[in-house]
């Protein structure tokens, strides 16, 4: 079992989420529907080091995270906290260290949201912040840790502006239906 506490402090200035990494660009040129073994060999071409984790084995700020049957790569040379492709999760444990433990399990279920939703970042984005409420990890005051962590992010070609994520998370917190 792989565990990584987790600070309680966030890192200031950090300004994006899950946005595709070079290094995950790189491989996603190379083979249209990987798997997280041509993943890691891929990294190792490139003289990194990565390592799949089975889901239901890793265990963060004392969560054991899963997203079905999906593995997890421990990625410590990817340039972003974390990417999804479609069947696996990228994660950077060096990225995650110093993050909170509301908000590092909600970039992981932003992942897995992924993994259901495709895409659709908004989607992804309201999908961990009820699988957070579902779970018992995400509380009022993991809201505001997340909304600290993302509002300063003006957007990208993926991601709405911080502040409007920040309002999906709220919304999606306090909606009763799933999704």
């Amino acid at each position: 079992m792989r565990s990584f506490p987790f600070a309680t402090s966030l890192l200031a200035g950090i300004l994006c989420l899950s946005t595709a990494a070079a290094r995950a660009d790189d491989f996603k040129a190379d083979a249209s529907k990987p798997t997280a073994g041509q993943y890691v060999a891929h990294v190792a071409q490139a003289g990194g080091k990565a390592t799949i984790v089975d889901s239901g084995s890793l265990v963060l700020g004392g969560h054991r995270v899963s997203c079905g049957t999906r593995p997890i790569v421990l990625d410590p040379g990817l340039d972003d906290f974390a990417a999804a492709y479609d069947g696996f999760i990228i994660l950077n444990p060096n990225k995650l260290e110093g993050l909170s433990t509301p908000v590092s399990l909600w970039i992981y279920a932003h992942e897995c949201g992924h993994q259901f939703n495709g895409p659709d970042e908004d989607g992804a984005d309201c999908f961990a912040s009820q699988r957070g409420r579902r779970q018992g990890w995400l509380k009022p005051d993991g809201i505001e840790e997340i909304c600290n962590f993302i509002s300063p992010s003006q957007g990208d070609v993926m991601h709405f502006a911080g502040p409007l994520r920040c309002q999906t998370v709220r919304r999606c917190y306090g909606a009763k239906d799933k999704f």
